[in-house]
């Protein structure tokens, strides 16, 4: 996993090692992680180890090049060279077979690298080496069936026909390469180019074996038997040399900036530049400069085999295993905020389930206990309200590094949302064992802490639990702290409470909150306020999502987060689901009426609505009843719906999808986020959670989780669009990021229908 990602305290206090052998599996993970991590190592590196770096391989070439012209110097010199007899036996016809035989097999090569590369990387370029090379190899084989000593081909072998094709097949090199080097820029090429370029190397080459074999006469005398080689020969030589040299300093000069590997070309050029100096030094065709002469050449088509080679073969792979190692790590990326919270590191819901059925594991093995300690911090809403959610994020930081501070290695912490956190003590023989932690814990809490230049002390009040005299599962066991933690708050707050089953009174506050949503449907006290939605680009409104209110009988506003939870467990947020909807549309359809633009609406959807209600035909029923048009209309559907049931919740979303509606995943990557459901979901855009805008710089981690999820959703044709945006700061960083739409308060806050355009 990514090490920006793991933050010190993204697993327990200090780690679980301690914590005995209930959390084997927790160290098994860590240890399935590591080895994740190696792998990836060694798959990032494999390309390296197989072929090499670039550095490295022109360093060779430079040593190859100094080799073989220190060679060519020193063969003047050798006793060989003077003496006649033995320099005629130097190279005999079957070496001369087996050198032109490799050199024919290393043009093929060539031309068989690009033939068989993939669509993406038929690069002008290299179709125009594999092309040219396969002439090439056709020529060098002309002149290996030609050469004096050889069967007949056709027309009886002799020096005359040989050098005839030599020549052709070494111009045919010489000005490949030099069009290569003159061309510019690189370009895909299409079935057609390749088809006339492959065209026009045969056609060359059919013209060559025409005339050769044909028309001999028409060709010039290269090679007079009894006088050797003639003067046009040696002139034509020097010709090569003189197309080669021009050639080498251009691919010298392109360097880097080239599609392909230059340094490779630039060194055939130049070895070839050697090569032909050989062939104006020979007196001999069977001396040591012919012999020279052909290895130097079949040097030359070893290093065009390798740029085509790196272009056609390397490059595809080292990009293949950079999407490998980016799906991975984002894979990982996902898999961590599916098990962490992103803004403190500590663990959510999913990974504290899996530490409770351990703890409960060990305490049963045991005939031990533990404490779940529900813990919320007195206040909060007003740091929020007061100076900002900025400040209250770097609250609740400062309080889970001093909760952290404050446990024992085998403790855990978990934050459930906002400003609560679940206490996980492990190894407690007896109730009052508690009382210590709790004392040291509301000790620290209480130091200052300086929050954005505020001076701020910070309470909590704690409802405790124990296992198994309050519960024997986590649900039980979170109710019955959660029922202390609220007779906690009712005791004036900065204390704790143990639970006793005489608690029902906050049991009956929810009832009468329950019969209070009822009847406030019935009687229409539910009002709709809109926030609207930017275009991070443009700065135009695009949207506005409607956020549910509830006006009480005494005129104030009831935040949701106080009604909402209970709407979900009693049911209730189906029918004021329902209503929701229709208001929303009709409202929006309203604004399109009196010609205030075409904002499309986003309205939430709940879990329990495709449970429980039949979410087409409300969605189908709202759409009719006001005329809005189904493309207006986005769907905001949580994580968890999208998980709960997957064939039934996949059959309902696609039915939604051909209504011509939008689906918005909301708050991703705070639940269980996948890419399994992403690819399968006919989704359209990921909302991206407010707690991943908290210190949106580039070290920061929550720029790193922002970064990776619309480079998700950018991958998969998705839309992002990030909420609780409060500062321009921060809607700079998304637009730089590729988040395409925002809202929030540095925007616009939630406001009546009437005044959302005034």
């Amino acid at each position: 996993m990514d090490d920006r990602l793991l933050p010190a305290f993204c697993a327990q206090n200090q780690g679980d090692g301690a914590a005995g052998s209930g959390y084997a599996l927790q160290e098994q993970k860590a240890n399935d992680r590591e080895l994740a991590l190696k792998a990836d190592e060694v798959l990032i590196s494999e390309p390296t180890r197989l072929f090499g770096k670039r550095e490295t391989e022109s360093t060779v070439s430079a040593r190859w090049i100094m080799a073989l012209a220190l060679l060519l110097l020193a063969a003047g010199w050798l006793p060989v060279t003077g003496n006649e007899l033995l320099a005629s036996r130097i190279f005999p016809t079957w070496l001369h077979t087996v050198c032109e035989l490799a050199a024919v097999l290393v043009s093929l090569l060539v031309f068989a690298s690009v033939w068989t590369a993939s669509f993406h990387d038929r690069q002008h370029h290299t179709v125009l080496l594999g092309a040219g090379f396969m002439g090439v190899g056709l020529l060098d084989l002309a002149h290996l069936l030609s050469y004096k000593g050889m069967p007949d081909f056709i027309t009886p072998a002799e020096p005359q026909k040989a050098i005839v094709f030599w020549l052709c097949a070494r111009y045919l090199a010489s000005l490949v390469l030099l069009t290569l080097a003159l061309q510019p820029h690189a370009r895909t090429t299409s079935r057609a180019d390749r088809a006339l370029m492959l065209a026009l190397s045969l056609g060359f080459v059919l013209a060559c074996l025409g005339l050769a074999l044909w028309a001999p006469e028409l060709w010039p005398r290269f090679f007079i038997e009894g006088q050797g080689l003639t003067k046009l020969k040696i002139v034509a030589e020097y010709g090569l040399i003189l197309l080669l040299v021009p050639t080498a300093l251009l691919l010298l000069r392109r360097g880097a900036r080239a599609r392909f590997n230059s340094a490779d070309l630039a060194s055939a050029a130049i070895i070839s530049i050697l090569s032909e100096l050989c062939f104006t030094l020979y007196a001999n065709v069977n001396d040591l400069y012919s012999l020279l002469g052909h290895l130097y050449k079949i040097a030359a088509y070893y290093f065009i085999f390798r740029a085509v080679f790196v272009v056609s073969v390397r490059e595809p792979y080292r990009r293949l295993s950079e999407e490998i190692d980016e799906h991975r790590r984002t894979e990982q990326r996902l898999e961590y905020l599916a098990h962490h919270d992103p803004l403190t590191g500590l663990p959510n819901r999913v990974l504290l389930h899996d530490r409770i059925e351990q703890a409960m594991a060990q305490a049963r093995r045991d005939g031990g206990k533990f404490a779940v300690v529900l813990m919320d911090l007195d206040q909060f809403k007003n740091v929020n309200d007061s100076l900002g959610h900025g400040a209250g994020d770097a609250l609740l930081l400062a309080v889970a590094q001093r909760l952290r501070a404050s446990l024992r290695e085998t403790d855990t912490i978990c934050r459930l949302g906002g400003d609560e956190f679940l206490l996980l003590f492990h190894d407690l023989r007896e109730r009052e064992a508690v009382l210590p932690i709790l004392a040291s814990l509301q000790a620290q809490l209480s130091t200052p802490v300086a929050v954005e230049g505020n001076e701020m002390r910070v309470s909590a009040s704690f409802g405790v639990t124990f296992y198994p005299d309050d519960g024997r599962d986590l649900e039980t066991l979170q109710r019955q702290a959660d029922t202390a933690m609220y007779r906690a708050k009712d005791s004036g707050r900065n204390t704790f409470q143990f639970f006793d089953p005489s608690m029902h009174a906050q049991g009956m506050e929810r009832m009468q909150l329950q019969h209070g949503l009822a009847k406030a449907l019935e009687q229409g006290e539910f009002e709709l306020h809109y926030q609207t939605q930017v275009e991070l680009a443009t700065g135009r409104r695009v949207g506005a999502e409607a956020l549910l209110r509830w006006r009480r009988a005494d005129g104030k506003l009831m935040p949701p987060a106080e009604f909402i939870p209970v709407a979900e467990q009693t049911g209730l947020i189906v029918p004021i689901g329902a209503w929701v909807l229709h208001e929303a549309c009709r409202q929006a359809a309203l604004w399109q009426n009196e010609r205030q633009g075409r904002p499309r609406i986003a309205v939430n959807l709940s879990a329990l609505q495709f449970r429980q209600g039949d979410i087409e035909a409300t969605v189908q029923s709202a759409l009719q009843a006001s005329g809005l048009p189904p493309s207006q209309l986005e769907l905001e559907l949580t994580e968890s719906i999208l998980i709960g049931d997957p064939a039934s919740v996949l059959a309902t979303v696609t039915r939604l999808k051909a209504m011509g509606v939008k689906l918005a995943i909301d708050d991703f990557g705070t639940g269980y986020s996948s890419l399994a459901y992403l690819s399968r979901f006919p989704i359209d855009k990921l909302k991206i959670d407010r707690s991943f805008l908290h210190q949106l710089d580039d070290a920061s981690q929550g720029a790193v989780i922002v970064e990776a999820i619309i480079g998700l959703a950018r991958s998969l044709g998705l839309r992002t669009i990030a909420e609780g945006v409060e500062t321009e700061a921060v809607a700079a960083r998304l637009l730089q990021l590729g988040c395409q739409e925002a809202q929030g308060y540095y925007f616009a806050r939630p406001v009546p229908a009437s005044e959302l355009f005034s």
